[in-house]
């Protein structure tokens, strides 16, 4: 597509799915979740917040909860509103056209480290994505980034681990930023 086509339209839309078995799962969200049911992070007998003046009571089913059929869709779309978000606020006003395009985000694989595997190897936080640029109107594809791929740290270590998330944000929305910033840049230098 031509710079002057391109810049004929417009981002009227931005839809985000999954790829079934990507879920976005991860430790904040699981917190998130348990607490809007009521349960709590389980206390260990010996740590700190064991002996505690007024310990946190452990909720027996922590583990079913953020387990179950109904955490895996707020996963999902906890995932899709931050990466919609995030697309929607960096590529959402980049074209200034008059014919409305839809961008197609679709996630293929997202890969979100625990805590302890971050804290003992030091993995990264990776997510690849084919993004689809359609005419709204007709539905055409006008460009496509197929395997996008972005990799953020893990913030390795134990300060590391829970440094980098305090400071920068949490994996998804680390690895959402990343998506639109190189999609935008390379959508205006094509």
């Amino acid at each position: 597509m031509s710079v002057a086509e391109l810049n004929t339209y417009r981002i009227a839309d931005i839809g985000v799915t999954l790829a079934p078995g990507v879920s976005g799962r991860n430790t904040a969200f699981e917190t998130a979740f348990a607490a809007s049911r009521g349960a709590v992070v389980p206390v260990r007998d010996g740590t700190p917040e064991s002996t505690a003046v007024a310990p946190r009571t452990a909720s027996t089913d922590y583990f079913a909860i953020i387990s179950s059929p109904e955490a895996e869709v707020f996963y999902r779309q906890r995932t899709i509103e931050i990466l919609r978000g995030e697309m929607d606020k960096q590529v959402g006003r980049a074209l200034l056209g008059q014919r409305p395009a839809r961008l197609d985000v679709v996630i293929t694989s997202l890969t979100l480290p625990n805590e302890a595997m971050r804290i003992l190897v030091s993995q990264h936080h990776v997510m690849k994505a084919t993004i689809t640029m359609r005419d709204a109107t007709s539905g055409q594809a006008l460009m496509v980034y197929p395997d996008m791929t972005m990799l953020i740290d893990g913030g390795g270590g134990l300060v590391g681990t829970f440094l980098v998330p305090a400071l920068a944000g949490g994996p998804v929305e680390r690895l959402g930023a990343q998506m639109a910033g190189n999609y935008r840049n390379w959508l205006l230098q094509n």
